[in-house]
């Protein structure tokens, strides 16, 4: 497949000998990489069906800020969305971790088992830092990328992962095939990634003429077709998402998009590559309803969770009453431990009491009486320092990852 939009510089790659691969594989060859066009200056004008798509992808973000201003479940799912898009966008790269294993590693499970998991969580820390950046108030920087880069190597059991954390690619890079020569695509030579990068930083602070969706849409495309980074580009990629949006007004909770991406297959890739043949509304018509989708399906999930919450609140008074003692009070740490659930779903008595600003005494009294109603479990073994986990919460964000869609309807 040849692109469009940039050019095709003709590479050279040594014979590498210890190489992988068969002997065809290590000899010295010939390629082309693709160096995409600058976007600072991009001139966009938007087809009808894509323009529409960026309205409706526009709307459901403010439907969703709205419902975050009155729907008690988003206003406390913000850390459970970051993880779900974590989990989703480390999944597009081939990395599987259920949001059980990745809220123990957060609660500092210890093992090898855990090791891919504590990748994911390093996703995370980089989601986190990329919405906090897109809200401040100064320029964003090609730092700022490179931080995020940074945060989500530093959890990686891969030493050499560590050691490039933040650091643009010194060598060429490819998608698909097993050499740059039949690979599906070639980035750019090391020796333009900072010039390009750094005109896309332009291009995210200067384009104030384009709606937000569309500044993301571009941004990211772009990104991934410079491939800064030896590896984690698409993680990066997708967190420079959050960035614009939330630099754009969005938020502060922002729609897990890695969701909706992962469901798509192969329809995100195809849209990536219409983005390098110059067809900005076919990129535009496949990203702009993933946002659409993510924030809906957000809006329905947090409908849900606040349906769970008045369950365990039933829960709870009927075993008061059965067991001839009163309700709860609502100001109790027992009924405000419910309202923390969804965001800490797997914790240890201090990390609840931390949260509610109650002693470790009254928190393990709640732990108790949460388990004793089913709504809890205990997951560890031993007297001190136990692990409790809400299993219903992590069903419900596991099937929120795997299929959105019925959740658009709550």
């Amino acid at each position: 497949m040849r692109f469009t939009r940039g050019t095709y510089v003709a590479q050279q790659r040594p014979a590498d000998p210890g190489g992988y691969g068969g002997r065809a594989n290590r000899r010295a060859m010939t390629y082309e990489a693709f160096v995409p066009t600058p976007v600072a200056d991009i001139d966009i004008v938007l087809a009808g069906h894509a323009a529409s798509d960026v309205a409706d992808a526009e709307a459901a973000l403010a439907r969703m800020d709205q419902a975050g201003a009155g729907t008690a479940g988003l206003e406390t799912l913000g850390r459970s969305l970051l993880r779900s898009e974590a989990v989703a966008s480390s999944w597009i790269e081939a990395l599987r971790v259920s949001h059980r294993r990745l809220a123990e590693a957060e609660r500092g499970a210890p093992g090898q088992s855990y090791d891919e998991a504590r990748r994911v969580l390093g996703n995370v820390h980089a989601l986190a830092a990329a919405v906090e950046i897109g809200a401040a108030s100064t320029p964003f920087e090609v730092t700022d990328i490179q931080s995020m880069h940074g945060m989500l190597m530093a959890t990686s059991s891969v030493r050499e992962d560590r050691e490039r954390a933040g650091t643009f690619r010194t060598e060429p890079v490819f998608i698909g095939g097993t050499t740059p020569k039949d690979a599906e695509y070639v980035g750019p030579p090391a020796a333009r990634v900072n010039d390009l990068v750094a005109d896309l930083v332009d291009f995210v602070n200067t384009r104030q003429d384009l709606s937000p969706t569309v500044v993301a849409a571009v941004a990211h495309a772009q990104f991934e077709s410079i491939h800064p980074f030896h590896d984690g580009n698409g993680r990066v990629g997708r967190c420079l998402v959050h960035t614009v949006l939330r630099r754009g007004g969005f938020g502060p909770v922002m729609p897990p998009v890695s969701i909706a991406i992962a469901n798509m297959g192969r329809r995100y890739v195809d849209g990536l590559n219409a983005f390098r043949r110059n067809d900005l509304d076919g990129w535009i018509s496949t990203f702009a309803p993933a946002i659409t989708l993510a924030c809906e399906a957000t809006t329905g999930l947090a409908r849900r969770l606040e349906d769970l919450r008045r369950q365990w609140g039933s829960t709870l008074r009927t075993a008061r009453t059965t067991a001839g003692r009163r309700a709860p009070r609502s100001d109790s740490a027992l009924v405000a431990s419910l309202d923390v659930l969804a965001d800490l779903p797997a914790f240890h008595a201090k990390d609840l009491a931390e949260r509610l600003g109650v002693t470790w005494r009254a928190a393990q009294d709640a732990v108790v009486e949460l388990q004793n109603a089913g709504i809890v479990r205990q997951v560890t073994a031993g007297r001190g320092n136990r692990l409790y986990e809400a299993a219903e919460i992590f069903d419900l964000l596991d099937a929120f990852e795997h299929d959105p869609v019925p959740f658009r309807t709550g």
